[in-house]
């Protein structure tokens, strides 16, 4: 008899109903299909229409691929060659002449009416390409963040994620679809303790405790942690995949939240409470658009390019960069196993490298003597500052970070240092290091307050004994606020 499969069903559901479901995927080339890790996480906001576009395998194929084992589809009509690509093109289009509306002017309201009549649901990749297709029209990136926060209102109560959890967690519980420790799991458990913090916020607006509003607005400044994780350990490696979107938009309403936490700092320390309401509830009601974003859009993304290595790679610098509104990073049982099978394959690694590194320079200008491996390690353990190595081609390629003065994810060593830059700092570092590699510069020094502290970064240009750009070093050092 004859098996069938619903195409409008996650590739999780089809392979706990129709084991032999995932065998036809992997033949296909459906390779992560083949690691539960993957079919786990992944495969429960994933279909197979919406994979098939993602590595463009035609309909047709998979309807065959499944024929020839005996198994109907159903649920999804095969589109012909290129009809899925347009149809995706469309409805992107479609979305992007919305946002302009709405960037125009146009009344909210009739654009949210237009928008329900002709979509029953909206994906987060279709939100991306209306973005990206904005951006790659000359669109000001600064703009479309002006309008993120009517984005995300438009589309809220559509997108996939939510009619997934409307129809397929009704009988879950918590975070259940998702392995415990997991980074989606963590991040989720963060943005529970920001909203708690928010709420909290909230109520003493209502009472207007200026002591406890000023108190609660220094804790949520800790949102810095937060969104840094999600910028340099998300999306970084969306933009790797060519997902631009996320980087040009949600970075800048990031810096625009955290900027307006300062000043709003700044103001309750001149004025009273009432003439900074109206101003705090928007910053919270951003931040609150913010969670949103993250979970129904950016997470979603995320689930459906990260590879089982890349989530690991997230896991441990999460670790590194410590918990933000939560007290520590949970623990994720296959993370931990993966990076101790790291750890002792590194191990072993360093025993056949340990080697001797002779220097025959005059010892002031340029070192000179002999040291082992083992003792250049030590010497740069015990330097009283951090140091990041950007070589010639502009790739990260070292961190020594002892004293953890900022963050240093090892998941951007080895990839362009821009990538880990928000969008406005790129011109500025590439400025730098063009002075560096023409030769106009050889350092430049910025110090700033920062946690009660002075802190000193001094960049310098690195060249050989002819005076050839080797790369790029960057020292920073805190030293007690005078």
């Amino acid at each position: 008899m004859n098996k069938s499969i619903d195409l409008n069903k996650t590739v999780y559901d089809l392979v706990q109903e129709t084991p032999e479901v995932k065998d036809v995927l992997a033949s296909l080339g459906f390779s992560k299909i083949t690691s539960p890790m993957a079919l786990k996480v992944m495969g429960r906001v994933m279909t197979i229409p919406k994979g098939a576009a993602m590595m463009g395998i035609p309909m047709e194929t998979i309807v065959r691929a499944f024929a020839s084992h005996g198994i109907t589809v159903k649920g999804a009509a095969s589109p012909k060659p290129g009809e899925k690509e347009t149809a995706m093109q469309d409805h992107a289009e479609k979305i992007k002449q919305l946002l302009k509306r709405l960037g125009s002017g146009e009344d909210f309201e009739s654009v949210r009416k237009d928008f329900v009549a002709d979509f029953g649901q909206v994906s987060a990749h279709d939100i991306m390409k209306a973005e990206q297709l904005l951006i790659a029209e000359g669109e000001n990136p600064a703009r479309i963040r002006k309008l993120c926060d009517l984005h995300s209102t438009l589309f809220h109560g559509r997108t996939e994620m939510e009619i997934l959890g409307e129809e397929k967690r009704k009988q879950a519980a918590g975070l259940s679809q998702i392995p415990s420790g997991h980074p989606v799991d963590y991040f989720f458990h963060e943005n529970t303790g920001l909203t708690k913090e928010l709420n909290l916020l909230s109520v003493l607006l209502f009472k207007g405790d200026k002591v406890r509003i000023i108190e609660s607005l220094k804790i949520l400044k800790k949102v810095r942690m937060l969104y840094s994780k999600k910028e340099e350990l998300l999306m970084t490696v969306l933009v790797r995949y060519g997902v631009n979107g996320p980087s040009e938009v949600m970075w800048g309403v990031d810096d625009e939240i955290r900027m307006d936490l300062s000043r709003l700092l700044n103001r309750l320390s001149k004025e009273e409470v009432s003439a900074v309401k109206g101003s705090i509830q928007t910053v919270l009601t951003r931040m609150k658009e913010m969670i949103y974003k993250e979970e129904n859009i950016l997470l979603p993304l995320c689930l459906s390019h990260f590879t089982d290595e890349e989530w690991v790679d997230v896991y441990r610098d999460l670790h590194e960069m410590g918990p933000a509104f939560i007290q520590e990073i949970p623990s994720w049982l296959h993370g931990d196993e993966v990076l101790s099978r790291r750890k002792a394959s590194q191990n072993e690694t360093e025993a056949v490298q340990d080697g001797t590194l002779s220097f025959s320079g005059d010892g002031v200008n340029s070192p000179a003597g002999t040291l082992t491996m083992a003792q250049v390690k030590s010497i740069l353990s015990l330097l009283p500052l951090d140091v990041t190595v950007i070589d010639e081609q502009e790739i990260n390629r070292f961190y020594k970070n002892t004293d953890r003065v900022f963050s240093r994810p090892l998941s951007t060593l080895n990839r362009p240092t821009y990538d880990c830059h928000p969008p406005y700092i790129k011109p500025m570092v590439e400025r730098m290091i063009r002075q560096f590699r023409e030769g106009t510069s050889d350092k430049q020094v910025r110090t700033f307050p920062k946690n009660g502290k002075m802190v000193t970064v001094t960049y310098a240009a690195m060249r050989d004994d002819n005076g050839n750009y080797l790369g790029t070093v960057e020292f920073i050092q805190e030293s007690e606020q005078k």
